[in-house]
């Protein structure tokens, strides 16, 4: 008998409703998953039970509250949303050879990287046999590829980036559409449809859902640049390493000869060097020129929250969206 995954993030402790919600999700996944494979089962069971934030299916669960009709098809539909990201966090591993995910060892540092390529695939392959089965609307399913497209582009625009010392905050943008803002986006439509929600609303929660998917990376990217230096007792800006420039980095490399001079080095950046680095973008300013530009996605995301029509579910969404860009604030 497998284990049920329980462990859900305490930030769902103060929507005790949306909390059960996410606890059936995982346990449709958990039931979900019977790879031929044990090794590969067991991988992906630990992966979930490790757990993270699941904002994606809780947007679908909340968004499908506007226009409720199937609640069980809503619950599976967040399910997929949840296997699809954590199928693309399987892979993004395998690429970057990250050691962890979650504070836990990823499956390509555990069990190799042939385990890891075929539980992100059986994980798509889930994800699209879930949605094939709790939705009879083909334009759902037309939908779903179409941004999983939008991911894959996303992923590859950041391969053509790679220690691109020229890159500018239109890569950048570009770059976190596909990889973040696009899976958000699905989150928010394939909730919105379930319920046959009108083309307004549709049009609303999707344009709610980009900004914030673009301000929730923004601000995840700027966390690199605000640990103190206690917090530094690990190898920093690991994404400088592997040639993933982001928003306060972009800014303050145009025109600076002393960061150019460290980012030629690439890879070899040593510990010491990363933290210099790190300083030298600080005292740029560009990290407050990136919170800027993360308030601007809030506060577009915040207008189009403010159209939607008065219900519990968007106050749900309001406190939640609230709580979770903050920072940008």
């Amino acid at each position: 008998m497998k284990q049920t995954l329980t462990q859900i993030h305490p930030m769902w402790e103060n929507f005790p409703t949306v909390q059960a919600e996410l606890q059936d999700v995982l346990l449709i996944i958990q039931n979900s998953l019977h790879a031929n494979d044990k090794e590969v089962e067991q991988a992906l069971l630990d992966m979930f039970r490790v757990g993270g934030k699941m904002l994606r299916p809780a947007f679908t669960l909340i968004i499908g509250q506007f226009y409720p009709r199937n609640n069980s098809d809503l619950k599976h539909i967040a399910a997929a949303i949840e296997m699809l990201h954590t199928a693309t966090l399987v892979h993004d591993d395998i690429i970057d050879d990250s050691p962890e995910r979650r504070h836990a060892p990823s499956i390509q540092s555990r069990f190799g990287k042939d385990v890891a390529a075929y539980a992100g695939d059986y994980l798509f392959a889930a994800t699209f046999k879930t949605l094939a089965y709790h939705t009879s609307d083909m334009k759902l399913v037309q939908q779903a590829t179409s941004l999983l497209e939008a991911i894959l582009t996303g992923e590859l625009t950041q391969r053509t980036n790679h220690y691109d010392r020229h890159m500018t905050l239109a890569n950048y943008k570009e770059q976190i559409a596909g990889k973040t803002a696009a899976l958000f986006v699905l989150s928010a439509k394939l909730g919105a449809a379930n319920g046959n929600a009108p083309e307004e609303f549709m049009t609303l929660v999707s344009d709610f859902s980009y900004n914030v998917g673009m301000a929730f990376q923004i601000l995840d990217d700027i966390l690199d640049y605000q640990s103190t230096t206690h917090d530094l007792g690990k190898p920093t800006l690991q994404d400088v390493r592997e040639g993933v420039y982001s928003a306060p980095l972009i800014i303050a490399m145009q025109n600076n000869d002393e960061i150019q001079t460290l980012l030629k080095k690439k890879e070899q950046i040593s510990n010491d060097e990363s933290i210099a680095l790190r300083d030298m973008v600080i005292a740029s300013g560009a990290v407050d020129d990136a919170i800027a530009l993360a308030s601007d996605y809030t506060n577009n995301a915040l207008e189009q929250l403010d159209k939607l029509p008065e219900s519990d579910a968007k106050d749900t969404l309001v406190a939640i969206s609230e709580a979770l860009l903050e920072r940008a604030n």
